[in-house]
């Protein structure tokens, strides 16, 4: 009997640590999301299809017809950039906003806010889903009897195109030299197989982004960093691809169904069905390596990103997130003493900002340390110069301090 109790005192007391354990992780990982400001952009109840650029929020807006606003966040105005009430699927790159138009056929058109001035790009009708970047835009085109990706350069004017397979190739997003698109052919095996596919421009080079083994869908570029969603083992879940490295990486866990991921630097944000029937938008910073709940009232769509800002739609309106900006380190530091007689000890102290984790001193006569408060001794007199770089998951920061410590004869 006495055994019988001991045992289950010990079960208890390990189910009592191990929910201490699991409370004490979920409140870690709470305190490291950060808290987001939530701001309604849009009023009129019938607003889709977000994209931001810099200060500048563009949708598509069904009270009459369909037609493209922005909202400029710097001077809090709204701006009604199409008449036609044809316009969807806008995308904005700087002062350039490119967008589909249904009025005849289907024609890819641009509006620059810099010059006012609307310039249709194609004209045959068969052209949608148009994306920017710089002076590039991409869409996937119908003039072949099945969807193609072509490209218009503003500075050349010029049209080429991409892809000429017998598959469909839709929708294309570009950066820099690169294209992504889902290429919707079939595998080796001749099941279906939605594959993401990218063009290098500066080496005319296409690839294949991902591997047999799922379909995947929604792809997104950001420099070396293609993200996607791919439906593996019954779960849509987001996955990101290095192109320099040549590495995917899974970046939500299979939990159900995820989709429409964008990203910008190191955040990817995506749609999210883990709560059930309703959609919410989660983050996933890769420097820190935490993901972030970003809407919790449900029914939230077609995320955007760009920097600390993402938008997205909800309930019939456009709706921005703010993330705080990661605090960067300040590097700064004493020293004492600062003068005296060689051979010359000197005890320095970091006095760094925003809690660095790593830290790198100069002592100007050709000496290093990466000890947070080293103490150095100066065997020649002179006037050394001493500088410190520190570092956090954020970034780094460095302080110089000419002729700071004299060490005499």
């Amino acid at each position: 009997m006495n055994k019988i109790k001991t045992l289950c005192k010990t079960i208890l007391v390990s189910i009592a640590l191990i929910l201490l354990l699991v409370s004490s992780a979920a409140l870690a990982a709470t305190e490291k999301s950060p808290k987001i400001t939530e701001t309604q952009i849009s009023t009129s109840g019938y607003a889709i299809d977000p994209d931001i650029y810099g200060d500048k929020i563009v949708w598509t807006d069904l009270s009459n017809g369909n037609n493209i606003y922005m909202y400029d966040l710097s001077t809090k105005q709204e701006t009604q950039i199409t008449t036609t009430g044809s316009a969807e699927d806008p995308d904005i790159y700087g002062d350039k906003i490119v967008w589909t138009d249904l009025s005849n056929g289907n024609n890819i058109y641009m509006y620059n806010l810099s010059t006012k001035k609307q310039t249709q790009i194609t004209t045959n009708g068969e052209a949608s889903e148009p994306d920017i970047y710089d002076n590039r835009i991409v869409w996937k085109d119908w003039r072949n009897g099945n969807y193609d990706i072509y490209m218009y350069n503003l500075s050349t004017k010029n049209e080429t195109q991409i892809t000429s397979s017998p598959d469909n190739q839709m929708p294309a997003f570009i950066y820099g030299n690169r294209i992504v698109w889902r290429d919707l052919g079939g595998d080796d095996d001749g099941w279906e197989y939605h594959g993401i596919y990218m063009c290098d421009l500066s080496t005319n080079k296409k690839m294949k982004i991902t591997s047999s083994g799922g379909q995947a869908s929604y792809p997104a570029i950001y420099s070396n960093r293609v993200v996607y969603s791919i439906v593996r083992n019954g779960n849509e879940d987001i996955y990101m691809y290095d192109v320099s490295t040549k590495k995917e990486t899974q970046i939500t866990p299979t939990n159900g169904l995820l989709s429409d991921p964008a990203i910008y630097g190191n955040r990817i944000v995506w749609k999210d069905f883990r709560s059930g029937n309703v959609s919410d938008i989660y983050m996933y910073d890769l420097s820190t390596k935490t993901e972030t709940r970003i809407t919790t009232n449900g029914e939230a769509y077609a995320p955007a990103i760009y920097e600390n800002r993402i938008v997205w739609q909800y309930d019939g309106n456009i709706y921005m997130g703010t993330v705080p900006q990661p605090k960067l380190p300040v590097a700064a530091f004493s020293a004492s003493p600062r003068s005296g007689k060689a051979p010359l000890k000197v005890q320095f102290t970091d006095k760094s900002a925003n809690s660095p984790t790593s830290w790198k001193w100069s002592f100007g006569d050709k000496t290093y340390s990466t000890q947070k408060n080293p103490v150095h001794k100066y065997s020649k007199a002179g006037k050394y110069t001493v500088s410190l770089t520190v570092k956090n998951a954020n970034g780094s920061n460095t302080k110089t301090m000419c002729g700071y410590v004299v060490a005499k004869k």
